[in-house]
């Protein structure tokens, strides 16, 4: 199975360099660096990194880090949220040795040597959860920042539970992760607060709408 593949891929390569698509959404920073924490605190010896272009509005997520070409030699390569391969941020993502494709979108590009993409899942914040649920006997373990970025994703691909895509298995998740006791209402507030320069936009709509 797939899921056992991409398990014994982590324990295998000691370098990880996580990637997601352009214009990101808290579901590709949920996951990518969901994953990266994740594997952090599993295989604290493993040099883990994540890449692309930041994002400001999503750095209460995390921050990218800067990678040389050379940290590519012989790394394990997974790709999150992304369908196709020309939205995948960083176009360095093929210099590695293996590539691993994770993703909740239909099938677009067929890329990698190994591929996950189940189109059954509210987000692919809830495929890594259900990587490290299928795992935990292996060496797999979750964490407080890991649970934060991955509950994160679930919340903004389901529309905050809202969209049809959101199932039983999903709110499953969801109440699991809440118990590593992170600030949700900190969480929801960054998700969720408006911009100032937005505010300031529908404050001058509203002094200047006229109704004819």
């Amino acid at each position: 199975m797939c899921i056992e593949s991409i398990a014994q891929s982590i324990k295998d390569y000691s370098t990880i360099i996580i990637h997601r698509h352009v214009r990101p959404d808290p579901d590709a920073y949920g996951s990518q660096a969901g994953l990266a924490e994740m594997i952090k605190g599993s295989f604290p010896d493993k040099q883990v990194y994540i890449t692309g272009e930041g994002e400001p509005s999503l750095d209460f997520l995390s921050t990218m880090n800067r990678i040389p070409d050379e940290a590519y030699k012989g790394a394990l390569v997974i790709v999150c949220d992304t369908a196709n391969q020309a939205r995948i941020d960083d176009q360095r993502y093929e210099k590695g040795d293996k590539l691993i494709k994770i993703d909740h979108h239909p099938e677009v590009d067929c890329y990698g040597d190994i591929q996950w993409v189940d189109t059954t899942s509210s987000s692919t914040c809830e495929m890594i959860y259900q990587l490290y649920l299928q795992n935990r006997n292996e060496g797999f373990s979750m964490n407080k920042k890991a649970a934060r970025l991955i509950y994160a994703g679930i919340v903004g691909d389901t529309g905050r539970f809202l969209f049809p895509s959101t199932t039983e298995k999903t709110l499953s998740y969801a109440a699991e992760l809440v118990n590593f006791s992170f600030d949700r209402r900190e969480l929801y507030n960054e998700m969720y607060k408006t911009p100032l320069h937005v505010a300031k936009l529908k404050g001058y709509i509203l002094q200047n709408f006229t109704v004819n």
